[in-house]
C-alpha cells in the first residue's frame, strides 16, 4: 500500500499513475480526493 499526500496537485497525480507500473494498492488523501487510477482507495482530509 502506497498512500500520496496532497494527491490533488500536478505530482500527486502523476505520482499515482506512474505508481501504477508496480503496485495497484494506492490510497490518496486530500481535502477533495478524486480517483486517479480505478482501484485507488480515497481518504478525505476534514
Amino acid at each position: 500500500m502506497q498512500t500520496i499526500l496532497g494527491s490533488g496537485g500536478a505530482i500527486g497525480i502523476s505520482l499515482a499513475k506512474e505508481l501504477m507500473n508496480y503496485t495497484n494498492q494506492i490510497r490518496l488523501v486530500s481535502r477533495n480526493p478524486k480517483k486517479v487510477n480505478e482501484t485507488d482507495e480515497l481518504c478525505r482530509l476534514i
